[in-house]
């Protein structure tokens, strides 16, 4: 998301003077004032959208009703940019030595340390007053600690890998079923009667729970962030920046998930073996 381009005159900036905003003008202002790490430039937006908020003897004016919008804009396309380009972004997405066991215990240590970073975020977005010193001290250090779960790579990963398997699994069951040959006419064959063994045991111990890790990973984070709001930006746009998705992947992760689902029951009803719930619930 690009920043806007307002500028607000030396004139009309001394009239906010009042409001402690000069500074942050200037600043502002100046080539260098827009090179800033991506947390510090949300800070600063935040300040400045927070200087004219209380200015309200100027509510009248063109250009601070100008002004106060395009900061309010610019506090949601800096919250974007943090999210999605910044340092902190870039080493949630990391894939190399990742600090925790498996993906549900990825989940749980992101959730909890989202938690300060989400509050920090719908409060930017919200137009609550500027942050202190130490508020922002906190900020900065809750997003050392988020980074340093790298689950966006962790999850990118669980969700690229299960969508590979199931893509072949779901040809094979497919095939198999067109193909009959399990259980012509209802009578299970030797490779038919294996079927059930095969889903009580292997699929439901191994591979029904790290099917299920994912959804609930993937639930947790779309269900969290869906409740920023923003408007330069949709949630799905927004998801998929998280994750680096293609458009569209975890809607198809979703369908082959049931499609693979709905096939073993169609086998399992071919043979006349009745499926468990438990085993073929995702």
């Amino acid at each position: 998301m690009e920043l806007s381009e307002t500028r607000i005159r030396f004139g009309d900036a001394l009239e906010l003077g009042e409001c402690g905003l000069l500074p942050l003008i200037a600043e502002r202002n100046s080539s260098l004032g827009r090179q800033k790490q991506e947390s510090t430039r949300l800070v600063y937006e935040w300040k400045v959208r927070a200087g004219l908020n209380a200015c309200q003897s100027l509510q009248e004016y063109q250009w601070y009703q100008e002004a106060v919008q395009s900061k309010t804009q610019d506090v949601e396309a800096s919250v974007i940019a943090l999210l999605m380009q910044s340092e902190e972004a870039q080493r949630l997405q990391s894939k190399l030595s990742r600090p925790f066991a498996g993906l549900n215990e990825s989940s749980q240590a992101y959730a909890q340390r989202s938690q300060p970073i989400f509050r920090t975020l719908n409060h930017a977005l919200t137009g609550a007053s500027a942050p202190s010193s130490l508020a922002v001290t906190e900020f900065e250090n809750a997003l050392h600690q988020w980074s340093q779960t790298q689950h966006h790579g962790t999850l990118h990963q669980a969700i690229t890998e299960t969508l590979a398997w199931l893509t072949v699994a779901n040809r094979i069951q497919n095939q198999a079923i067109k193909a009959n040959r399990l259980c012509p006419m209802g009578t299970p064959t030797n490779k038919g009667q294996m079927i059930e063994t095969f889903l009580t045991n292997y699929f439901r111990i191994h591979l029904q729970p790290k099917w299920s890790a994912v959804i609930r990973s993937l639930d947790g984070l779309e269900h969290q962030w869906k409740q920023l709001p923003l408007t330069l930006i949709t949630n799905d746009a927004l998801i998929d920046g998280l994750l680096e998705l293609p458009s569209g992947t975890r809607h198809q992760l979703r369908m082959l998930l049931s499609t693979h689902i709905k096939q073993w029951q169609t086998i399992l009803q071919d043979c006349d073996l009745a499926p468990r719930a438990e085993t073929m619930n995702s």
